[in-house]
């Protein structure tokens, strides 16, 4: 059972309560998007966009979902991640919608499932006719992505490629090893010319702002008994995409690197396909979040980070798109995970300013 539906509850009856249009958009069965809009005197919109999902609570040191307040910051799981951003951006909406119409039509775009696939924001870009959006005006349109940046301005992310790598063999009893194939030794091989690939990517050009690509194998298993040879032994990569990089070629090249290594040894699928973030420091979005920021006393400077977000897949359907939004990726999916109050009342001011623009607020 998920939970965004109850933040999507919770988020509908305020914005409605205070006369802002809404609809549900749903991503995933079960799983569905918040969008509201106010309508401004230009149509191309300005687009606030958070998460309502959050990782798993296992392991944590505090109550998850019962938040606390103590010493200047909120306790519980999302707090940093990413309820601080989706906190701060509607109440920067309302306060829009309170002053009257907008410069631009300003639209808050609530998504799901950002933690693990980002169907969320694929299913507002594959559909924005459901937010009154046209596929143009979302071309024209300029998106701020919501996450733990400490309120700095990011303009260039990592991506990630993702794949389950399976190596199949023969069981037979471990009395009689010969008579089997034994998968596991198979995938020591392939591992063993993966920890060479990954040592190899640090030789490569470095991104100014986010570093170099990177690889790690992150889960194996296999095996059923200790007695039984295996037939099976599978394990899940996670590549590291710098701006500049194709992930369609990355693939080719991974796929190339095993095949003269180990051969026809495994069998390689698609998990995750998340591209990275580079949008021109001198883009109209990144003048308009500097001005904002001039504005509310945080630094204009633009920055790069390691993880991935939302925003790189608005950016390949043509929007301008920074990253920025109140507490530090380091409190994100923590055992203690929080925000300091403070932080997200100065993105409340940033997000409004952002939305207003230079002859509002």
């Amino acid at each position: 059972m998920f939970g965004e539906r109850r933040v999507v509850d919770y988020l509908e009856d305020l914005l409605r309560r205070h006369g802002i249009d809404c609809v549900r958009q749903e991503a995933l069965p079960g799983r569905e998007n918040l969008l509201a809009r106010v309508d401004g005197r230009g149509p191309e919109p300005l687009i606030l966009e958070a998460h309502t999902d959050t990782v798993s609570v296992d392991g944590m040191e505090t109550e998850p979902f019962d938040p606390r307040l103590a010493d200047g910051r909120v306790y519980g799981r999302g707090a940093c991640d990413d309820k601080a951003s989706l906190a701060a951006m509607v109440t920067a909406l309302l306060r829009i919608a309170a002053r009257g119409t907008p410069e631009r039509t300003c639209l808050l775009a609530a998504t799901c499932d950002e933690e693990f696939g980002f169907n969320g924001v694929k299913a507002f870009l594959a559909a924005p006719e459901v937010a009154g959006l046209s596929r143009p005006l979302v071309e024209k349109s300029l998106a701020c992505a919501g996450e733990p940046t400490e309120l700095g301005i990011v303009i260039a992310h990592k991506g990630a490629f993702r794949w389950h790598v399976r190596a199949r063999g023969r069981s037979a009893h471990s009395s009689e090893p010969e008579k089997g194939d034994n998968a596991i030794y198979k995938m020591a091989r392939v591992i063993s010319a993966l920890e060479q690939y990954a040592l190899s990517l640090r030789e490569r050009p470095r991104h100014r702002l986010v570093g170099g690509p990177a690889f790690s194998v992150g889960i194996i298993s296999g095996g059923t008994a200790v007695n039984i040879v295996p037939e099976a032994c599978e394990i899940q990569v996670d590549r590291r995409l710098i701006p500049g990089e194709d992930g369609e070629a990355v693939a080719d090249e991974i796929r190339a690197f095993l095949q003269e290594r180990v051969g026809d040894e495994v069998e390689l699928s698609t998990l995750l396909v998340d591209w990275p973030l580079e949008t021109s420091a001198d883009a109209e979005v990144v003048r308009r979040a500097q001005r904002a920021a001039a504005a509310v006393g945080t630094s204009p400077e633009p920055i790069g980070v390691q993880y991935g977000t939302d925003a790189s897949k608005m950016a390949r359907e043509g929007v301008q798109c920074i990253v920025c939004g109140p507490g530090h990726i380091a409190q994100a999916h923590t055992a203690v995970e929080w925000v300091e109050v403070a932080q997200v009342e100065t993105a409340v001011d940033f997000y409004e300013h952002f939305l207003a623009g230079p002859h509002g607020r």
